[in-house]
């Protein structure tokens, strides 16, 4: 901890990652030269995209198809996390989406602890490992946050361990590596990119510096969204897609993620959503309460009139564009009932503080069911 962990300044903005930008997976490995100190982390998927001999060179790969698939839960990671514990590894270099980046981040400490006592002596800890980041979809925005998110059985929820030492040391933007990317997948992580963004605009913690970053993401995401909206295939531009996660995720670094975020923790955990569809299974709803509130929503309206070049009712162009992108989850078809809701919202206000105090408005555990309820 330096000295200047110890101010108590009005701190506004910060990027502690390094952002870099190389052609080709293959060229920024031979720039990294890639060695046996090495730790790479990654999936199948891109493991059967690069199948040409050396091209991870004499780094250890592991593959998290080999303990787990889905959302990143407990039992697996801590398989994970105590394999990357048997060598002394110089670099963590994660390959991937959240999930991948997720594990990746927790690999750094190298000390023998599982998952939850990482959770729980976050005040203990050392980073003894590099980590670098090189994102596969442009949503999550982990490459860098210093956020790693877990779903812990015993909760049938997800916790978000947040401290300074996940930061990712530097993140690589390779656009490469989005072209082969399933539309399922590009659609549902632009869709949680634009959640980021939103709920960075809104939060009680936004500022000019986290508005600009947001303001430019918001606009890029509709703008690749728009070219597409009629035919559900990849937009032309997929590094400008990488991009803007990147600066969603910038923004939510500094702003903070909200309500969106929070009740989405439950759905994903309990009812096969991917994160970025159980984000927006709940974005139209959030929104919609806002209103009913009365939080000013000038700011997103704004911008979005910008967007979309069109004044009138901004929030509603918005959720009709996302309709053409990609089908809304439907709760009620999912087996959500209304007994559900509640047991799922007294879960969120106890559980994840850390994102709704970042929300407009203080939500109590009603609001937040009504929330649910509103989505059947």
């Amino acid at each position: 901890m330096s000295s200047l962990d110890k101010i108590s300044l009005n701190r506004k903005f910060r990027l502690r990652t390094e952002i870099y930008s190389e052609p080709s997976l293959p060229i920024c490995f031979e720039k990294l030269d890639i060695n046996e100190y090495d730790l790479i982390i990654t999936s199948q998927y891109i493991i059967n995209q690069f199948k040409e001999p050396g091209i991870f060179r004499k780094a250890v790969v592991m593959n998290l198809a080999e303990f787990g698939r889905g959302e990143p839960k407990e039992s697996w990671v801590n398989k994970v996390v105590f394999r990357a514990n048997q060598f002394p590894y110089k670099r963590v270099i994660a390959i991937g989406g959240g999930t991948t980046i997720d594990i990746a981040k927790l690999c750094i400490f190298g000390d023998g602890r599982n998952v939850k006592e990482l959770f729980t002596d976050k005040l203990l800890l050392t980073k003894k490992r590099e980590l670098i980041a090189i994102p596969t979809t442009c949503g999550t925005g982990s490459e860098v946050t210093s956020v790693s998110v877990v779903e812990f059985d015993d909760l049938n929820s997800k916790l978000g361990l947040q401290i300074d030492l996940l930061f990712p040391d530097k993140a690589i933007l390779v656009g490469e590596l989005l072209r082969p990317l399933p539309y399922k997948i590009f659609a549902v992580t632009s869709i949680d990119a634009l959640a980021h963004a939103v709920e960075s605009l809104l939060s009680p913690k936004a500022n000019l510096y986290t508005d600009m970053y947001a303001k430019t993401a918001i606009e890029g995401i509709i703008e690749n969204l728009s070219e597409i909206r009629t035919k559900r295939c990849l937009p032309n531009d997929m590094q400008k897609s990488l991009i803007c996660a990147n600066m969603a995720g910038i923004a939510f670094s500094n702003a903070g993620c909200a309500t969106m975020h929070a009740l989405s923790f439950p759905l994903s955990a309990n009812y096969n959503l991917s994160h970025g569809e159980a984000v927006y299974a709940v974005f139209g709803c959030v929104l919609e309460y806002y209103r009913l509130l009365g939080v000013k929503l000038d700011k997103l309206e704004k911008v979005l009139s910008i967007a979309f070049n069109d004044k009138h009712d901004p929030i509603l162009n918005l959720l009709d564009l996302l309709k053409d992108i990609y089908d809304c989850p439907d709760l009620k078809t999912l087996g959500v009932t209304y007994q559900e809701c509640e047991r799922m919202a007294t879960s969120v206000y106890e559980n994840q503080q850390r994102l709704l105090v970042n929300s407009p408005i203080t939500l109590n555990p009603d609001d937040l069911a009504d929330i649910y309820k509103n989505c059947l």
